[in-house]
């Protein structure tokens, strides 16, 4: 199936992939996938990808401490992962359409979080109070694919 594909990232990653062309993998994205869809008790459409986005910005955070998103358009193989986790490898720089990341503005949220949760599963993350709120109390920022230099550079 194709569609699309949220991956988190690390800043410095963000900058290589743009600059080689390629991100190396295998690694994880999220995708709107069957499984996610029951698991959330969702529809396909724009909230499903919603969710999709923020589980790719918790699973950022705690791979990173921060929350940076790529959202490609790219065949994908759906498993019975509850969170949509899929497998990516050598994702192409043409194939994102979006990037998504913090509003630099205020960080003090995100480092609480990071640090409330570091260590755990994505499972355990995502049911914590410390992400619920970052969740509902600040967005991630929508970028150009070419504005990646504001994010990476």
């Amino acid at each position: 199936m194709s569609g699309l594909v949220f991956v988190p990232l690390a800043a410095d990653e963000l900058s290589a992939w743009a600059t080689g062309g390629t991100l190396a993998g295998p690694r994880p994205g999220f995708a709107v996938t069957p499984a996610m869809l029951a698991a959330f008790g969702l529809a396909e459409g724009e909230d499903a990808e919603y969710t999709a986005l923020c589980i790719a910005g918790i699973a950022a955070l705690l791979a990173h401490g921060e929350r940076l998103v790529a959202v490609a358009e790219v065949p994908v193989t759906a498993g019975d992962d509850e969170f949509g986790q899929v497998e990516v490898a050598g994702l192409p720089w043409t194939a994102v359409s979006s990037l998504f990341a913090e509003d630099g503005a205020d960080s003090a949220p995100v480092a609480a979080a990071a640090s409330a949760v570091a260590g755990f599963d994505l499972a355990r993350a995502w049911e914590s109070a410390e992400v619920e709120a970052l969740l509902a109390e600040t967005d991630l920022l929508w970028y150009g694919p070419s504005e990646w230099v504001l994010l990476g550079g």
